[in-house]
């Protein structure tokens, strides 16, 4: 409701998929003048038997409605075992298409409106920056974070008038992204190291190690070090050491 908050009482429609769909919702949405037309899951309990059942003997591209107060639920056999849950308040009574298929009118809505929200679930599973984890709050970064890649794709090709296709774009950004960092890592002085130590313990973070716990750190890049990744003589972590052994 608070997504829709800027649409509502203007008579549009709003055609979600089965993660927000819920009779509640639908009623919600004609109380402030807006309809709501989306697939919505099997295990809702204000759902009819008929469309809670998965093996019935509802023929092949079949269809039965049901209505309530101002939502119509249409149940659309699409495949042998699959049955399509779709609710709408748009509207009143459902036609039947005269095709092979026999579709219902709100299926044919939904299908002519969803298209949005797909393609870009599709574009962003093809060149995508997500990587396995299990912390939730890193997988809405990702995502967003491949939204904003697709937008600006968008946005760049239609304001230059540019045919980049968009992998070459992802690969000039992610090198435009990483060149503020590369300009810190240039920028050390190795002659005048920072201090090395710290008040609290922490994990260290260079990775040679089973995650031991210090409070000294890299006098050069500022990392939290132990004992196993550091040279002998001075607090410099095996990175470094690599880094300085290049540079000369």
């Amino acid at each position: 409701m608070k997504l829709a908050e800027p649409y509502l009482h203007h008579g549009r429609n709003i055609t979600t998929d089965n993660f927000f769909t819920s009779f509640p919702l639908a009623e919600k949405l004609v109380a402030k003048g807006t309809s709501l037309v989306g697939t919505i899951r099997a295990n809702k309990r204000e759902l009819p038997k008929p469309a809670k059942i998965k093996k019935d003997k509802m023929k092949l591209y079949s269809s039965e409605h049901y209505k309530s107060g101002n939502c119509i639920l249409t149940i659309y056999k699409s495949k042998p075992n699959l049955k399509v849950l779709l609710l709408s308040t748009k509207h009143t009574f459902i036609k039947i298409k005269d095709n092979k298929k026999h579709t219902p009118e709100t299926i044919a809505y939904y299908n002519k409106t969803k298209f949005g929200v797909d393609v870009v679930d599709q574009m962003a599973r093809k060149y995508t920056s997500n990587s396995a984890s299990f912390r939730w709050p890193l997988q809405v970064f990702f995502n967003i974070l491949d939204l904003a890649a697709i937008n600006a794709w968008i946005l760049y090709t239609e304001c230059t008038g540019s045919k980049l296709s968009r992998k070459e774009f992802l690969f000039q950004l992610a090198k435009e992204l990483t060149e503020g960092e590369k300009k810190k890592s240039n920028n050390i002085d190795y002659n005048h190291p920072l201090p090395s130590t710290s008040g609290e313990r922490r994990t260290c973070q260079i990775g040679f190690c089973k995650r031991n716990r210090s409070n000294n750190i890299c006098k050069i890049c500022q990392k939290v070090v132990c004992g196993k990744c550091t040279n002998k003589i001075e607090y410099l972590c095996k990175n470094v050491q690599n880094k300085c052994q290049i540079l000369k």
